[in-house]
């Protein structure tokens, strides 16, 4: 099977890697944002990827043939279900490299190491400040022309990212697919401007 349909076939058939409250379930992947990572990851040739945060998306990206995906979650079991799920649909975690860390401290020793990304993820733990620390490293190793998904955008914390980002001149949103937004780099910088370079933090300062 060809990328496209591996990635067709598992968006069909959406595993339940996750378990909240006793009950197995999907997770945030739908196939409609599916869809949207796999249309704005064809623009490239065997990308690097880094998620915050794992699951159905870990199998989606490894249907797609990146050259390296870094996903990052502390959930031990989860990793071992995603393994397993991807053995049982015979799709190559060759290119995975799991950090069974969370993002705050995994983040850090993957930017030092010089690492590059052309697309990235924020979708781990979503509370104050880690969605800022997801975005400041991923930001940092992301080259002008990369792909940045935020999910969850209905929460408070991940809204007040999505918001900042939408007002950067150094961002494009592509799309908003449900609570899921795509932006486009537009600039090879590392960090945002100060903050009176950051129009949302501008306009809502005293």
């Amino acid at each position: 099977m060809s990328p496209a349909s591996d990635a067709e076939a598992l968006l069909a058939d959406l595993p339940r890697l996750h378990r909240w409250g006793g009950v197995d379930r999907v997770g945030g992947l739908t196939p409609r944002i599916g869809q949207r990572i796999v249309a704005e990851l064809s623009r490239y040739d065997a990308p690097r990827i880094v998620e915050t945060g794992a699951g159905a998306t870990t199998l989606l990206f490894c249907c797609l043939d990146p050259s390296a995906l870094t996903s990052i979650a502390p959930n031990a079991d989860l990793r071992d279900r995603i393994l397993a799920e991807a053995a049982s649909r015979e799709i190559s975690v060759e290119s995975l490299d799991f950090v069974c860390e969370r993002s705050e401290t995994a983040l850090p020793r993957v930017a030092a190491a010089g690492d590059r990304f052309e697309a990235g993820l924020i979708d781990g733990s979503h509370n104050w400040p880690s969605v800022f620390v997801d975005f400041c490293y991923i930001n940092m190793m992301m080259p002008a022309g990369g792909t940045l998904f935020v999910d969850d955008v209905q929460l408070y914390s991940v809204s007040e990212l999505y918001r900042l980002l939408c007002r950067q001149s150094e961002f494009e949103q592509v799309a908003l697919d449900d609570k899921f937004a795509s932006f486009r780099k537009l600039v090879d910088k590392p960090y945002l401007p100060e903050w009176d370079g950051e129009p949302y933090i501008a306009e809502n300062s005293p």
